[in-house]
């Protein structure tokens, strides 16, 4: 099968998938209904009950990844916007954001020695707070699985979003800035994609979170390669 057709089918059914599941969500407005969550239903019953393989849709499905990174800039405006309320904040977003990273490496380190998880799994799964594309770099970086990788962040994401309400109101998060740094430090961009739906400052936010979490991250490697080293 050549790449132009795998690319279209891929990208056809990618798009045709997330439509129906942001169709869903507007309608029925549940956390368990994302957008992303019913796509990825859709996108397997469809791989499993056609003709289509998984091998064809990956295939079809890299130029999409690769463009990924550039997802980013959509929040440049918003977060232009934001730029008086970032200079006045910018400690606690800093703060807020450099801790959510590192309890999330820490606690998933523990965790994982506690239950013996293998070596390879817990190389594969440290990078889940961070957005896609670094995600996949820092998981291949500590010598983890690509499938993985993807399969722990995007799990994260979806969790992030379905969790968070009962969060804010447990700990009484009301604060737009903190809703923003929670969202964007510890669910990425399908976090930020519920941070937007908030507001135009907790979607700011936590854009920035993202680009800061994913930076003190990458910056972390060698304490992270140092951890498991002695794992």
């Amino acid at each position: 099968m050549n790449s132009l057709y795998s690319f279209t089918l891929a990208t056809l059914l990618t798009v045709l998938a997330y439509l129906a599941g942001m169709a869903v969500y507007r309608k029925i407005k549940s956390p368990f209904l994302n957008p992303i969550i019913v796509a990825l239903c859709l996108i397997t019953l469809a791989v499993e009950l056609t003709p289509l393989t998984w091998c064809v849709y990956i295939h079809g499905s890299r130029p999409l990844i690769k463009l990924l990174p550039l997802t980013i800039i959509i929040l440049a405006l918003p977060l232009y916007r934001q730029l008086p309320l970032l200079k006045k904040h910018h400690k606690a977003i800093l703060a807020g954001t450099a801790t959510g990273v590192a309890t999330s490496a820490l606690s998933l380190f523990v965790l994982a020695r506690i239950m013996g998880v293998d070596i390879e799994l817990l190389r594969s799964i440290l990078p889940k707070s961070i957005t896609t594309p670094l995600g996949l770099s820092l998981g291949q970086s500590l010598g983890g699985l690509a499938g993985i990788t993807v399969i722990s962040i995007v799990a994260t994401g979806i969790m992030g979003v379905v969790l968070y309400l009962p969060v804010f109101r447990i700990f009484k998060i009301t604060d737009p800035v903190a809703k923003g740094v929670a969202l964007g430090t510890a669910s990425h961009a399908i976090g930020t994609s519920k941070a937007i739906e908030l507001g135009e400052v907790e979607g700011a936010m936590s854009g920035l979170s993202i680009l800061v979490s994913g930076v003190i991250t990458i910056l972390s490697t060698p304490l992270l390669l140092l951890l498991l080293s002695i794992y």
